[in-house]
């Protein structure tokens, strides 16, 4: 699909990396996945053609923890890359902030959830579970020790919030919800002072790490 999203997901679990790619295809528009099962698969991928993201799995062939991210990172820089792990305490956040990783991802969070993520680091974010969040990540909120955010929105600003998650603008917030753009700046206005933080990506992120984008 020339144009489009290219993603390279690489897991050696072809089940669940067919589920995440066509999810990703799915939410993402103009999205177009590949998915490959080792780390020679992704090099591969990127020497034939590239890729704007890399969705990699950190335990499958070839991989040597942060060894292999310090190669991809030196080889292919300008590729954000998103690490998939099924055990993410076992991995220094901190370590792979270093090195270039832009998001650490639970596989216990739903594709949902997994794309929306992706698309914090696709709009210049950082994602970092909430459980796995060290020094310097996303989520002021939590970080400074207050409440979760769940129990202080409102529904009308949990709705704003899935909408955000989606790349929305004011206006077709607006449109969706039925209500005026100047109504959705007040209440975009009261959600980022809500919830500690500056911008739309930071929203996001906090709301992916406190499962607030999966209350529908």
């Amino acid at each position: 699909m020339e144009g489009g999203l290219r993603v390279i997901v690489a897991d050696d679990h072809p089940l669940y990396s067919e589920a995440i790619a066509e999810q990703i295809e799915n939410s993402l528009s103009g999205a177009h996945c590949e998915s490959v099962a080792s780390l020679d698969g992704v090099i591969a991928r990127l020497e034939a053609g590239g890729a704007d993201m890399i969705v990699l799995d950190w335990d499958m062939p070839g991989m040597e923890g942060l060894a292999s991210i310090r190669t991809l990172r030196e080889r292919f820089p300008d590729v954000p890359m998103v690490i998939l792990s099924g055990f993410i305490h076992a991995i220094g956040t901190d370590d792979i902030l270093a090195c270039g990783v832009k998001g650490l991802v639970p596989k216990s969070m739903s594709g949902k959830a997994i794309t929306s993520a992706i698309s914090v680091v696709l709009n210049g974010g950082t994602y970092m579970p909430a459980n796995a969040r060290q020094a310097g990540a996303v989520a002021p909120a939590q970080a400074n020790g207050n409440a979760k955010p769940s129990g202080i929105l409102t529904a009308r600003e949990i709705e704003v919030l899935h909408c955000l998650s989606e790349g929305l603008t004011n206006k077709e917030i607006a449109r969706r919800l039925g209500l005026q753009e100047v109504t959705i700046k007040m209440h975009t206005s009261r959600l980022f002072g809500k919830l500690g933080v500056r911008n739309r990506v930071q929203a996001v992120s906090l709301a992916i790490a406190d499962g607030l984008l999966e209350q529908r």
